[in-house]
């Protein structure tokens, strides 16, 4: 929310005239005035006019009148992509005998005489009430109304211009935004972070670039880096009824808003997760990931979240030090930029290398919270469903007999032996992950003590913590789930009831395992608590205590 100025001050005369009812065709009663660090907003009645600051910032440069016009019609013209009844055009301020007054609306506007002293964008006023970190705050957001929002910046994203996507979007040119990011950080926030702290948010954000390198490259060519919003953020997004408007798009910098659709993403998912709104960022992360056919994404948005939270933390920090900015919201602003902060680091530290095993009897639930951990981690999902059809040289849908019939539970490629094959390229898989520097979660039954003792020893090997989450439910939940799965076509596991009755009583506990190296998940109580037990595992354990 822009901030009010500071209550002492004088304003100036052109603040003053915004200020009367009179002003303003509609003649609203007590217009209101906002503030951020780059622009003047007026709330008037059922309408908002905003003005650009004649500021010169790393990121902007608006210190001339020709320039604002310009980024004042670049505003209209980018944000009418998604919220195309919102802005209504951009209008002159004129100034004739001393007095300021609202000139015409025009969608475009020619270059102004003499008498024109400013110009400002005008749109329809969206209710407050309407506003996601609003409803987020209050409780009222629907898994389906986060859905929508996905399918509609998919959609968005599709459409979007990417023929520049190499120039923003390789990967050396990610590095140098990143970086130069960090150094603004360490500058602009000079007390808000510890210098270990900086250091620390570079050495991830530089080993996550390394890890990710071709696949950066490779996504700028391939279309996913685009034209996109550059600023997407919970108050920027109005849910009125099935309507969806975003609003605020970066305007005055190509490169800023010209991203891979994973920055996007991840700036939305990280606004959700500083109002704690945990599952619904997980909500957008998966329902984006389908709506745009995009498995990879979740592997950058660790990096992008971390990114974004810098950016917002550098800009709350400006925005505490505009001495026309009223105390109050200096402070907050600044109270602000350190939580922002805190944030991002932890994003580096939930996202630090490891192993996770998954592991449990089929329908407990594994390859739901597995997913769920790789959408929230960025680490990458080995499934054992997939690497034993891979094997077999069969579509991951292609259906081999697991419960009986043709082939048998113990027969093809279920025998010991493809079983012993299975697990043995998983976690060679998960092995050179590992060394790649990359995270990794591991999906599979692990009913043996064997296997788990190879598991313990490719994280040993690796010098990378290890955490097995066991997955549990009841019998009669389990066996809902298995047949319920059983009837999708699109399903990758051959696991049905049969399978599931073997498992249990071949399945050996693991008590075997440190306690400070498993966790069990009761998946019927619902996935929040075991993905925030786990995520929060991560984040806070000692990394020297790995095996």
């Amino acid at each position: 929310m822009p901030s009010a100025s500071a209550p002492d001050a004088k304003l100036p005369p052109i603040i003053e005239t915004m200020l009367r009812a009179e002003t303003y065709p509609e003649h609203p009663p007590a217009p209101e005035f906002r503030q951020t660090h780059i622009s003047q907003v007026f709330l008037a009645g059922e309408f908002v006019y905003k003005i650009k600051k004649p500021v010169r910032f790393a990121f902007l440069d608006a210190c001339t009148l020709e320039r604002r016009r310009r980024l004042c019609l670049d505003e209209v013209r980018l944000n009418r992509r998604l919220a195309p009844d919102v802005y209504l055009g951009v209008l002159p301020i004129l100034l004739r005998n001393g007095r300021f007054s609202l000139g015409a609306l025009h969608s475009d506007v020619a270059v102004g005489p003499a008498e024109v002293a400013e110009w400002a964008v005008k749109m329809r006023r969206l209710p407050e009430a309407t506003m996601l970190d609003r409803m987020v705050m209050s409780g009222d957001v629907s898994v389906a109304q986060i859905r929508a929002i996905a399918a509609r910046l998919a959609a968005f994203h599709r459409a979007a211009d990417a023929e520049r996507g190499w120039r923003y979007g390789s990967a050396a040119c990610i590095w140098r935004l990143v970086r130069g990011n960090l150094e603004e950080v360490a500058q602009d926030c000079a007390g808000m972070v510890a210098q270990p702290e900086v250091e620390e948010l570079e050495r991830f954000a530089h080993a996550s670039i390394d890890v990710h390198w071709r696949l950066l490259n490779r996504r700028a060519l391939e279309g996913r880096v685009c034209e996109g919003h550059g600023d997407l953020r919970c108050e920027h997004v109005s849910l009125a009824g099935d309507a969806i408007a975003i609003i605020d798009c970066v305007e005055f910098s190509e490169a800023l808003r010209y991203v891979d659709v994973a920055s996007d993403v991840g700036f939305l998912a990280m606004d959700l997760d500083r109002l704690g709104a945990h599952a619904l960022a997980d909500e957008l992360v998966a329902a984006y990931r389908e709506a745009a056919g995009d498995a990879e994404l979740p592997l950058l948005l660790p990096l992008y979240k971390l990114h974004r939270a810098l950016v917002r933390a550098k800009v709350e920090s400006l925005t505490g030090r505009d001495a026309a900015v009223a105390p109050a919201h200096r402070a907050a602003a600044a109270d602000a930029a350190r939580r922002y902060i805190a944030l991002a680091l932890e994003y580096a530290r939930l996202s630090r290398p490891a192993m996770i095993v998954v592991c449990g009897l089929s329908g407990s639930g594994k390859s739901t919270l597995a997913r769920r951990l790789a959408d929230r981690t960025g680490f990458e999902w080995l499934r054992s469903d997939e690497m034993r059809k891979r094997l077999a040289g069969v579509a991951p849908t292609a259906r081999l007999a697991a419960d009986g019939g043709a082939g048998g539970y113990a027969r093809g490629a279920y025998t010991p032996e493809f079983t012993r094959r299975t697990y043995k390229a998983l976690l060679e898989a998960a092995a050179a992950r590992l060394a790649d520097g990359a995270g990794v979660i591991v999906d599979a039954t692990f009913g043996a003590p064997g296997y788990r003792d190879q598991a313990r020893a490719v994280a040993a090997r690796a010098r990378r913590p290890l955490l097995f989450v066991e997955c549990v439910a009841g019998h009669g939940e389990i066996v809902r789930r298995l047949t319920e799965r059983a009837r999708r076509a699109d399903e990758v596991s051959d696991a049905g009831v049969a399978t599931y009755r073997r498992q249990r009583a071949e399945f050996i506990a693991l008590e075997e395992i440190p306690h400070f190296l498993h966790l069990v998940a009761h998946t019927e109580k619902g996935l929040d608590s075991a993905v925030a037990a786990v995520t929060d595992r991560l984040a806070h354990s000692d990394p020297r205590r790995i095996h």
